[in-house]
């Protein structure tokens, strides 16, 4: 009983549109977006590139996500099928590398390396942002991601421009660390995105959600009338004065004016909110007492 209880609340728990706990629905998000974005550095940089190293995908806020990056990232924001958001960031080192490859064909990064990315190089880095959106959201077919027309809504440094909904709005981050074959590192591009734009996600709140809605409501049934619930049953109600109750003995006769075998209420011996009314009737059966229900009304 205790395990089957503990499966029906964690089925609820998912029904009612909380985390669904574990990130195994998205465990493999990276690795087929990965692809992706290592095809977009590679079609940018006109040289093969792969994916390295791949921080695990996490839930998140959007405020506590961007606020490690604004003003020292790349921060793309684009929307997909007119009225779905989601966000591209640039590490410094690949936003620079992408800028210097639009403005002279080098991936050489500047030094000194400056502390932040620039309005300038935002801009200039800007195409190898839009071929990664395009990549992973639009024209992909194994990219793990609910498909869609990417468009470019707007680039900077200030977590509050990029608000979805706003600064709660729960998000998927997926991390990708990209390099070419000779293991020469490019940088780090993150994917930011509403916990729905993934295809695992979707699935879940379109489809298993209802599901184990479903199978939750058939199973608190099971769970319900497997349960046991003490009923009592009152021949009568007597009053005796306070005298008579303190001179209560073993062998002591107490004559029962009101008393009816046809008239049976029964109910519940723990207290409860239930409307619950049963009318009985008291007879024999097997050589036992029994109740014959009469009617029953809620």
């Amino acid at each position: 009983m205790g395990g089957a209880t503990a499966k029906i609340i964690k089925k609820k728990m998912a029904a009612a549109g909380k985390d669904p706990g574990p990130l195994h629905l998205i465990a493999d998000l990276p690795g087929r977006m990965g692809a992706e974005a290592a095809a977009s550095f590679t079609e940018f940089y006109d040289e093969k590139c792969q994916l390295a190293e791949t921080e695990p995908a996490y839930f998140a806020n959007l405020n506590e996500v961007l606020a490690d990056y604004a003003g020292k990232s790349g921060i793309y924001h684009f929307r997909y099928n007119i009225d779905k958001d989601f966000i591209v960031v640039l590490d410094l080192e690949t936003a620079m590398r992408a800028a210097g490859w639009s403005l002279g064909g080098s991936k050489e990064l500047p030094d000194p390396l400056p502390e932040s990315v620039s309005a300038i190089d935002r801009r200039l880095a800007k195409k190898l942002a839009v071929r990664s959106a395009e990549l992973i959201f639009s024209n992909a077919d194994k990219a793990g991601v609910a498909r869609g027309g990417v468009e470019l809504m707007a680039s900077g440094d200030d977590p509050r421009r990029f608000d979805f909904t706003d600064d709660k709005q729960r998000v998927v981050c997926a991390t990708y660390s990209v390099k070419t074959l000779d293991e020469e590192v490019l940088g780090t591009i993150r994917i930011i995105a509403p916990e729905r734009v993934t295809v695992a996600m979707r699935d879940y709140y379109e489809k298993a959600v209802p599901l184990a809605e479903e199978k939750w409501k058939r199973d608190l049934m099971k769970l319900a009338a497997m349960s046991s619930v003490a009923l009592r049953a009152d021949l009568t109600e007597e009053d005796i004065t306070l005298g008579m109750l303190m001179d209560l003995a073993p062998g002591q006769v107490i004559d029962l004016s009101t008393a009816t075998i046809d008239e049976i209420k029964v109910y519940s011996a723990l207290p409860t909110e239930s409307k619950l009314s049963i009318d009985a009737a008291l007879g024999n059966r097997d050589g036992a007492r029994a109740l014959r229900i009469k009617s029953v009304a809620y």
